[in-house]
């Protein structure tokens, strides 16, 4: 589907991205995307995800606002002890109207999932349910040094197979900042359609810089495609 004229101006330098083009905004913009976390890596991946026009949001975060989580860039001082969905929901809108912004529920059916939880538990029965659903995801885990983006698409390596022990130590705001446009950047190529299938792939930062790796499936897991 051609975009709107308010499309086509709002997306002018999308449109204009090498293997992008028409098709790939389409996807983008009728994307469901379930994000996983409100804190402060999931801050400035949900502002990309909006602003790069995916269609709907579904937040997901059981949290409120606690003192210093204006860091996010999704919360205020003064809305301290509300639901931080709540927050970020009022400050996505405000960032976009051509996204739908709505929380998460158990009848919601995404296309895909994008996982920034503060909790390595959290995060790893979301995407667990993901892969199990047959929904494409993306996780992200930030340390205060660096961290790591897990990329999994359908068929690939599950994030098990694919990440590498980190370190606890919670990520510093650039480090976050860095790593949480980084996991949206990631999940914005599956849903244009710019990633191979089953192609799952790392990406880490380390001493300043990102390298990107293939993932493998590890010998004996029981990960797979399910449709």
């Amino acid at each position: 589907m051609a975009p709107t004229a308010a499309e086509a101006a709002r997306f002018a330098r999308q449109l204009g991205l090498p293997g992008l083009g028409e098709d790939g905004l389409a996807r983008i913009r009728a994307a469901r995307v379930h994000v996983v976390g409100a804190g402060l890596v999931a801050g400035p991946a949900l502002l990309s995800l909006a602003q790069a026009g995916v269609g709907t949001i579904f937040l997901d975060d059981g949290e409120d606002v606690r003192p210093g989580d204006g860091r996010t860039w999704l919360c205020a001082a003064d809305q301290e002890g509300t639901p931080r969905a709540l927050a970020a929901r009022e400050t996505l809108r405000a960032a976009t109207s051509l996204t739908a912004v709505r929380f998460h529920a158990t009848e919601v059916r995404p296309g895909a999932t994008l996982v920034c939880s503060e909790s390595q538990v959290t995060a790893t029965r979301a995407a667990e349910r993901a892969r199990t659903s047959g929904v494409p995801c993306v996780v992200v885990q930030a340390t205060d040094v660096g961290g790591q983006v897990i990329s999994v698409p359908l068929g690939a390596p599950c994030l098990r197979c694919a990440s590498r022990p980190a370190a606890g130590a919670h990520a510093r705001d650039g480090v976050a900042a860095a790593m949480g446009c980084l996991g949206a950047l990631e999940l914005l190529l599956l849903l244009a359609g710019l990633v191979p299938r089953d192609a799952g792939r790392r990406v880490e930062l380390k001493d300043g810089r990102f390298e990107a790796s293939a993932t493998v499936r590890r010998e004996g897991c029981d990960c797979y495609l399910v449709y």
